[in-house]
C-alpha cells in the first residue's frame, strides 16, 4: 500500500506539472491518437456536453439518471476538487488509483512509443479518461468540454449521440471571444452532423447563433428557455419545479440543492433524457418515470452551494455569471440569521465586477477575502485592491491563509447564520481538503 501510495502521488505530481496553457494540438491531431488507441469512442454511447457554467452539474444529473436505470456510466469533467480521480468516474465512483496508474503508464507508453508530441495537461487527462472508460466498457459516457468546444480535445470523438450547451456568460475571453455570441460560436463547434444538440441559450442573438450553426451542420437543434418550466418553490435542502415532457406529461421533479441556478441544468437533463429516449438510445422501460425522478433526487454535485459542514456553504462560482447565479440563490436560501462569505478568485478571472456584485448585493454582514493557495490565484493585495473599488469596503477584512480563515470561522457558526465560501472551484477545493483533514469530510 506505501509503494502504491507513493508512485500515485509521484505520478499526479509529475502530470500536474505539465503546464495547462502551452501550445495544444490540434483537433485532428488528437483524433489521430485516438485512432492509435483503437478509437474507443466507437464502442460507446456519448453525450457530449459544453457551455460557460453549469456543464459539471448535467453531467452529474444525467449520469445520476441513467446509473437510477442500470446503466453502466462512465463520467469525464473538469477541473477536480481535491483528488484528479474525480475527473474519471465510473458508475458514480472516482477509479481507483491502480486503475489510474495503468492508464497513465498506457497513455504515455503509446506517447513514447509514436513519437507524439507531448499532450497538454487537458489532452493526457482526456486519453487517460478515454483508455478507463474503454477498458471498463461503459455503456454511456458523459463528456464534458474542458474549455469552448470546437477547438477542444474532447471533439475529437468520431461519434456522438447527443450533444448539450448549458447557458453561455463571459469566461475564457481571452480565448474564446470578447462577445457572448462569438464564444457561443467557439461552443456550437461541439455540433455534429445528424446529432441533435440541445441548448440553454440564455438570450435571442446567442440563440440565433446556435439556430445558424446548428442547420449548417444539419442537426435538429432545440432552444431550452424559462417557458418550459415553472412554478419552482424553494426550501431549506431542496428545490422542486414543474417540467412538462413529451414522454412522461407534466412532472415535479426534486433536486436536493439549495442552488437556484439547477433547475436550469436540470431542465436541460430532463430535455436530454427525452431526445435520449426518442433516438433509442436508452430504453424507455428502463427509464422510467420514478427512476427519472428518483436519479434526480439522489444526485450530489460537489461544489455547488454544497453544505461541506454545519452551517458551512461551498459555491464553485468562478466568473460575473456564476457569482450572479450564486448571488440569486443566496438571495432565497432562508437563511434566519447574518451572512458570512469568504472570497478568492483567480487572477486571469474579473474578481473586481465579482467582488462589486458581492458588495451591492447586500447579502452578506461580512467578507473575508484570502489568497488561495493554487498558484494561479489573485494575491492578497490584488483582492484587497479590487475591494478598495466598491462601493462600502467597510465589511470586508483579509485573512492570511484558508486554513488560518475556516479554523477561526466555521468551527464558531451561530445557530440560524450561515458561512459561504466562492470565487473559485480550485478555493473550493482547497477548502474541502482541509475539511477532510479535519474529519469533516469524506476523503476519496
Amino acid at each position: 500500500m506505501e509503494k502504491l501510495q507513493s508512485d500515485y502521488e509521484n505520478t499526479v505530481e509529475r502530470l500536474c506539472r505539465i503546464p495547462g496553457f502551452t501550445k495544444k494540438h490540434s483537433v485532428e491531431e488528437t483524433r489521430s491518437f485516438l485512432k492509435l488507441m483503437g478509437s474507443p469512442e466507437k464502442a460507446m454511447k456519448i453525450v457530449h456536453v459544453a457551455g460557460t457554467n453549469g456543464k459539471g452539474s448535467v453531467c452529474a444529473y444525467l449520469a445520476g439518471i441513467l446509473m437510477k436505470a442500470g446503466y453502466h456510466v462512465g463520467l469525464f469533467t473538469s477541473p477536480h476538487l481535491v483528488d484528479i480521480r474525480e475527473r474519471f468516474q465510473i458508475d458514480g465512483q472516482p477509479i481507483s488509483r491502480e486503475t489510474f496508474l495503468e492508464a497513465v503508464d498506457n497513455v504515455e507508453r503509446m506517447v513514447t512509443d509514436t513519437k507524439t508530441d507531448a499532450p497538454t495537461f487537458f489532452e493526457m487527462m482526456f486519453f487517460i479518461g478515454m483508455r478507463v472508460f474503454s477498458n471498463a466498457g461503459v455503456d454511456i459516457l458523459i463528456l464534458e468540454t474542458g474549455m469552448g468546444g470546437r477547438l477542444d480535445a474532447t471533439n475529437a470523438v468520431s461519434r456522438k449521440d447527443l450533444t448539450l450547451i448549458t447557458k453561455i456568460g463571459l469566461d475564457h475571453t481571452r480565448y474564446l471571444g470578447n462577445t457572448l455570441e462569438e464564444i457561443a460560436g467557439e461552443k456550437a463547434g461541439i455540433m455534429m452532423p445528424g446529432v441533435p444538440v440541445i441548448v440553454e441559450a440564455g438570450n435571442d442573438s446567442v440563440a440565433d447563433v446556435f439556430l445558424k450553426k446548428a442547420e449548417e451542420k444539419g442537426c435538429f437543434c432545440r432552444i431550452l428557455t424559462e417557458k418550459d418550466y415553472g412554478e419552482i418553490l424553494i426550501y431549506k435542502k431542496s428545490i422542486d419545479f414543474s417540467f412538462y415532457c413529451q414522454y412522461y406529461g407534466t412532472i415535479r421533479p426534486e433536486i436536493s440543492t439549495t442552488a437556484l441556478y439547477q433547475v436550469d441544468n436540470t431542465a436541460l437533463v430532463l430535455a436530454a433524457v427525452e431526445s435520449l429516449i426518442e433516438r433509442n438510445v436508452i430504453d424507455p422501460g428502463r427509464v422510467t418515470r420514478e427512476v427519472l425522478l428518483a436519479g434526480l433526487c439522489q444526485t450530489r454535485w460537489a461544489g455547488r452551494m454544497e453544505e461541506a459542514a454545519p452551517g458551512f456553504f461551498v459555491d464553485g462560482a468562478h466568473n460575473v455569471d456564476g457569482i450572479q447565479a450564486f448571488i440569486a440563490s443566496v438571495a432565497m436560501d432562508q437563511c434566519e440569521g447574518r451572512r458570512t462569505l469568504i472570497f478568492s478568485a483567480s487572477s486571469d478571472k474579473d474578481y473586481p465586477q465579482m467582488l462589486k456584485l458581492l458588495s451591492d448585493s447586500g447579502l452578506f454582514s461580512r467578507l473575508i477575502l484570502t489568497p488561495m493557495r493554487n498558484k494561479r490565484g489573485a494575491g492578497k493585495d490584488l483582492l484587497t485592491q479590487a475591494a478598495a473599488l466598491c462601493t462600502d469596503a467597510a465589511w470586508m477584512e483579509t485573512g492570511e491563509s484558508l486554513p488560518e480563515v475556516l479554523a477561526r470561522t466555521i468551527g464558531k457558526i451561530p445557530d440560524g447564520d450561515r458561512v459561504y465560501l466562492a470565487g473559485s472551484l480550485y478555493f473550493v477545493g482547497e477548502a474541502k481538503e482541509y475539511l477532510s483533514e479535519r474529519g469533516n469530510d469524506d476523503p476519496i
